[in-house]
């Protein structure tokens, strides 16, 4: 790994939005690819981070000031590559599940697929089974992407699901989930399509539903 993308890594464990900023140019600059740098830099300082959570060696505002300088490089990626620019492939209702106050997974989810020109329909925290139904219709989306983290979030990503199902339209859209406390078994037994560990590859599935459209080829 380059000495720029260490120094993007330990900029953003610090909270330096600045200078992961300046680092996101002159890592372009030098010929590394903004796969790499979103990859090898934010998602691999991010899941240190999350790690260091996970152990309570940080809290909650250490966290917010390493969110916020993701998404300042996040910003400045898409700047300089003009990626923001591109055509989108699909579009994604995103949202924490009800009873869930928490984002920082959410939040970091939607920046991975906005760099992958995926239009992303951000509900917030606290969502609702119906709003998630409504929102979904209302926006055309290919693609359901429900987080959770609290022990409960499983019963109501279920009953997002029972909500389409109901509708008479849970097989015309696509369910992602993602938490700390899924692993693939519980999501299919809650019946989602497809668990991802991660924000990346949770875009990348994303990414690569959309471009296939495949509704048959799940997990």
């Amino acid at each position: 790994m380059g000495a720029i993308i260490e120094e993007i890594i330990d900029s953003l464990k610090k909270g330096q939005g600045k200078r992961v900023t300046d680092l996101v140019k002159m890592a372009l600059e030098e010929g590394i690819s903004p796969q790499s740098i979103l990859e090898d830099g934010f998602l691999a300082g991010m899941g240190q981070v999350a790690d260091k959570f996970r152990k309570e060696e940080v809290g909650v505002p250490e966290i917010l000031s390493v969110t916020r300088a993701l998404e300042r490089g996040v910003q400045s990626l898409r700047r300089y590559t003009g990626s923001s620019g591109g055509k989108e492939v699909g579009t994604v209702v995103l949202g924490t599940v009800k009873g869930d106050m928490h984002d920082i997974g959410k939040n970091l989810v939607k920046m991975m697929m906005e760099s992958k020109n995926i239009r992303v329909v951000d509900l917030g925290v606290d969502v609702t089974p119906r709003r998630f139904l409504d929102e979904a219709i209302a926006s055309k989306a290919q693609i359901v992407c429900m987080s959770g983290i609290l022990s409960e979030s499983e019963k109501d990503m279920k009953a997002v699901l029972d909500e389409f199902e109901e509708r008479g339209i849970r097989d015309e859209m696509f369910f992602m989930v993602g938490g700390y406390f899924l692993d693939e078994e519980q999501a299919k037994k809650i019946g989602a399509d497809c668990y991802t560990e991660d924000a990346c590859a949770c875009a990348e599935r994303a990414y690569q539903y959309l471009v296939k459209k495949d509704k048959r080829k799940r997990y």
